[in-house]
């Protein structure tokens, strides 16, 4: 499926953006925010859903929709506007639009909105042939990883009397891998955008969104349960991929206190260690979801054959710093010459969380870094 959004505010469009693909795993997202570039962009049976601003820097929406209109005749289309008075929802619904939401909007209201526009038809076609053809969809498209947001306890934070910390958010949603990457992929499109500066830890993402932003994109991911994972092989790999990535993280923020380097993005990067896996696992829950059967070989042949596409993949879609992207990197292997502490901190800190501690590479690596290992588990004292 693919979705156009002419939205002039980044972030906004970006929370629209989270909320299409909640309900649409892998949808085909084009972000624009000028009439111009809408019209040049504007290919008639080449989308399957727009939503429209009605104030645009270089002109008006509904003159876009006029457009569109002329051409085709049943896309759905939703305008987003400030406007509520009712000759503004008269002036939009004479071009057949399908829906109206005002600024600013309730994400459920949004959510359930196009919920009633968006009908998969198409994914149990794919149980047919094998799961390849979703794959390639999601090297195509976005990627969500699979998430156990709930969504009354964002919405229970939301409304909550006494307000929520930028640093009481993050220590709330460290471990929430897939929220803590869409948060750092919105903030990086906003921050390069004004300053050119990267953003590289959660506490920083949602100090650039802000709280409300920030809560409103995790309520977006949370309202709808696709990227769940209901079949019971899929969940117990993606605990043991979280307790792993949890176990590097900690041990890298440990280490690079230690050393002095920044224990922040260390844990922030021991936190993606598996994000290719994760990825994989989404993948194939909408395929089973669809009809389609897997053995446990065929899963593991599948995680091993598109878990280094799709987290390879996951690095540019999330716009991360390339800082970012070289420490995930050296979780699993370090380029050759390496000599920068914090990617042999995330190289050691993989090993050590893998059970590794006795291996020549993690003693070589801990005396490179001038620290004497851990003592094992169980070891004599």
């Amino acid at each position: 499926m693919a979705i156009l959004i002419l939205e002039d505010d980044l972030l906004v469009a970006e929370l629209l953006e989270t909320i299409v693909l909640s309900l649409y795993p892998h949808g085909r997202v084009r972000l624009l925010g000028s009439y111009q570039d809408a019209v040049a962009e504007w290919q008639p049976g080449k989308v399957d859903l727009i939503l429209c601003d009605w104030n645009l820097p270089d002109g008006s929406g509904l003159d876009f929709v006029r457009h569109v209109r002329r051409q085709d005749s049943e896309v759905p289309i939703v305008m987003i506007s400030g406007r509520s008075d009712r000759q503004s929802v008269l002036m939009a619904a004479k071009h057949h639009i399908n829906g109206f939401i005002t600024k600013p909007f309730d994400v459920t209201v949004v959510h359930d909105r196009l919920k009633s526009l968006l009908v998969e038809g198409e994914p149990a076609s794919y149980a047919i042939g094998g799961p390849e053809p979703l794959f390639a969809d999601a090297m195509e498209g976005q990627i969500l990883l699979p998430t156990s947001l709930d969504p009354a306890s964002m919405l229970e934070l939301m409304h909550r009397d006494d307000l929520i910390s930028p640093s009481q958010l993050a220590e709330r949603w460290r471990d929430e891998t897939s929220l803590v990457m869409r948060l750092l992929d919105v903030a990086n499109g906003s921050s390069y955008r004004r300053s050119g500066e990267s953003v590289d830890s959660l506490r920083d993402a949602i100090n650039t969104l802000g709280v409300d932003m920030a809560l409103n994109i995790a309520l977006g991911m949370a309202l709808d349960h696709a990227h769940d994972l209901s079949d019971p092989r899929l969940q117990d790999k993606a605990k043991t991929y979280a307790e792993l990535s949890d176990r590097v993280a900690l041990e890298a923020s440990r280490l690079a206190r230690q050393l002095g380097q920044d224990p922040v993005l260390c844990y922030t990067a021991g936190l993606m260690g598996r994000i290719g896996e994760l990825a994989v696992l989404s993948v194939l829950q909408q395929y089973l979801g669809a009809g389609g059967e897997l053995s446990d070989a065929d899963i593991d042949d599948l995680i091993r054959d598109w878990a280094q596409p799709l987290g390879n993949r996951l690095k540019v879609q999330w716009r991360l710093p390339l800082q970012l992207r070289d420490l995930v990197g050296a979780i699993h292997s370090l380029p050759h010459g390496a000599t920068h502490q914090s990617r042999l901190i995330m190289r050691a800190a993989a090993l050590f969380a893998d059970g590794a501690r006795e291996s020549p590479e993690y003693r070589t690596l801990m005396r490179r870094l001038g620290s004497e290992p851990p003592a094992s588990e169980g070891a004599d004292h």
